[in-house]
């Protein structure tokens, strides 16, 4: 008996332990079979209206809510499709939680429809299949709609900005207006807050709509490029090229490699057709993940003009693994990648930003839209023990003056004082006449190693050529209405040893024209210097006219490394020297 219930109860514990175990949650390869019914229904209708076939309305009989509607989105895309050629579909998983959407798209990246996983079964997100609405990529896990409704004389537009969250769409802002057209006029200007709406004054609309502007500006299709998914064409009869290099970002030995392929593409492939897709035949990707990460780095060397590029590897956060990093011959940072469980991860990447590290370890990114050139941010990350990237605020000056603070999740405006106040004495941490990239190299043990040696004599090809630094000097000068220092390099007499370096500095000092309000004019003082740098132990080394270095000659740039002086125009530190157009006189 007592071996009866010794038995039962270890088949209790066993039922109770089988009972309790989690399914093993399916990998993302494995979720997208979850959406073949759906591909399945999209590419047979694309296939008959490219054939000249006339589509029928779907049999709905039987299907539940969410199979119904479903059924009738993919109708309503394709029937009055006149491009089904262009037509595609991608994957990519916008809110990090493990599960792939799937996207509808144009070739030119507009949204059809947008769907997730509920469990194993597909549920529609959004759609766009009307002709004036838009349903766009912003970046990121962002999304940008618009509906456009007109009944009779009144017209009314509403604008959403949403993402993905989980099984769901979250809506950061509804607003809207309404008018009447012929007459020119607004009605009325709306936003929606828990499902009510409430009329709002013009400035508010204006703060809600801002960031809808941005996508009719010219470059606005090239920045969301890097946010779209690897796109698959039903209808396109490719073979696939088994010759092209593999887009391996499975470890930073891979990572470094795929990236010197990137820059060779640069050279080679006609850049103003990337915008439109063409990059995708550059590269074999293994799955979508490699494809994601590879147009962050794609259009952070597009964007940064093809610099030469070098790496790091060092433990940014202190948690006992290096990261990888990514930058340019002025240590401008590309991208940084960490680990996670052995497998390297895309921390951040970064296209028109300018990236920069400080003395606290925080990172500082710096972005100028070019394509909403009237826009400039700067945000503070802070990179945790733990290997959280947290945003810790951000600055952001719209293209109306307007200023914007985002902190702890919530963007509220802020006033201009408050913004420069904010910047100066906290964010630009840099001193005179130093920038950010030259502050990362001087306060951060990153050091630039060159992805491939170079081809030629870089000291002898650096003569010929002026480099030029310019930096503020506001605080150093003690000028009331502002200053410059302009410093201007160039080589001569180069032989194996040696190398002549002439110097002219500009002072520049600014102050309010008394004939004109709001007019400055300058002041300029020239001086100049003249030394010899001397090739020793494999470095360029000078020691003349009280300051004490070392030359770095690059592609695109050139080190002035001080570690002594007398001469306050050279501080000790690292100074980078660009190319200039303007030569000495």
């Amino acid at each position: 008996m007592k071996k009866f219930f010794l038995s039962l109860l270890c088949f209790s514990l066993l039922w109770v332990m089988v009972a309790c175990t989690p399914t093993p949650q399916k990998t993302y390869e494995e979720q997208k079979v979850f959406y073949n019914d759906i591909i399945s229904q999209y590419t047979a209708m694309l296939v008959a209206v490219n054939n000249g076939e006339e589509l029928s309305t779907p049999n709905t009989d039987g299907m539940d809510e969410d199979e119904r509607i479903i059924a009738e989105t993919l109708y309503n895309i394709v029937v009055d499709c006149k491009e089904p050629q262009n037509m595609g579909y991608g994957f990519k998983d916008f809110d990090g939680n493990g599960t792939p959407e799937l996207v509808l798209l144009t070739r030119y990246t507009p949204i059809r429809a947008l769907f997730t996983l509920s469990g194993d079964k597909p549920v529609l997100l959004e759609s766009n299949y009307s002709k004036g609405n838009d349903f766009l990529f912003a970046s990121d896990n962002r999304f940008f709609i618009m509906r456009n409704v007109i009944e009779g004389n009144i017209q009314e537009v509403t604008f959403y900005t949403c993402r993905v969250d989980g099984d769901k769409m979250s809506y950061d802002s509804i607003c809207g207006m309404t008018g009447d057209p012929a007459k020119k006029e607004t009605i009325e200007r709306f936003q929606i807050v828990d499902g009510n709406r409430i009329t709002i004054d013009e400035e508010t609309f204006n703060d809600l709509y801002r960031e809808h502007e941005k996508h009719s500006v010219p470059g606005y299709v090239e920045t969301i490029r890097a946010t779209v998914p690897r796109i698959i064409f039903p209808l396109e009869d490719k073979v696939p090229n088994e010759d092209l290099p593999v887009a391996d970002f499975s470890s930073y030995a891979a990572i470094r490699e795929t990236y010197k392929k990137i820059s060779d593409c640069l050279a080679e492939f006609n850049r103003s057709e990337w915008k439109y897709g063409e990059y995708n035949d550059l590269f074999s990707f293994p799955d979508d993940r490699s494809f994601e990460y590879y147009i962050q780095l794609l259009y952070g060397a597009y964007n940064g003009g093809n610099f030469h590029m070098g790496y790091d590897e060092t433990d940014l956060n202190g948690d006992g693994v290096d990261e990888l990093l990514l930058l340019d011959e002025d240590y401008n940072i590309k991208a940084i990648f960490t680990q996670k469980n052995g497998i390297p991860e895309l921390l951040d990447a970064f296209s028109y930003e300018i990236c920069w590290i400080d003395d606290q370890g925080f990172i500082h990114v710096d972005k100028y839209d070019y394509a909403y050139y009237n826009e400039i941010e700067y945000s503070l990350y802070k990179f945790t023990k733990e290997g959280s990237y947290n945003l810790v605020y951000s600055i952001l000056a719209a293209n109306n003056d307007n200023r914007y603070l985002t902190q702890n999740g919530k963007t509220e405006q802020i006033t201009f004082e408050k913004s420069l106040e904010l910047y100066y004495d906290e964010y630009r941490c840099y001193p005179e006449p130093f920038e950010p990239c030259e502050y990362t190299r001087n306060v951060s043990e990153l050091t630039y190693t060159p992805l491939t040696e170079p081809g030629e004599d870089l000291a002898s090809a650096a003569v010929g050529k002026t480099w030029r630094k310019s930096a503020k000097l506001d605080k150093t000068s003690g000028s009331e209405w502002g200053a410059y220092g302009n410093t201007y390099l160039t080589f001569e007499n180069p032989t194996d040893s040696q190398i002549d370096i002439k110097i002219k500095y500009e002072y520049i000092e600014y102050y309010p024209d008394p004939e004109r309000d709001h007019y400055m004019l300058d002041e300029t003082t020239v001086s100049y210097l003249d030394f010899t740098a001397n090739f020793e132990d494999g470095l360029w080394i000078f020691d003349e006219n009280g300051i004490k270095g070392r030359l770095e000659f690059g592609y695109k740039h050139v080190w002035l490394v001080i570690e002594e002086s007398a001469d306050s125009r050279f501080p000790v530190g690292h100074q980078c020297y660009d190319i200039s157009k303007t030569y000495i006189e």
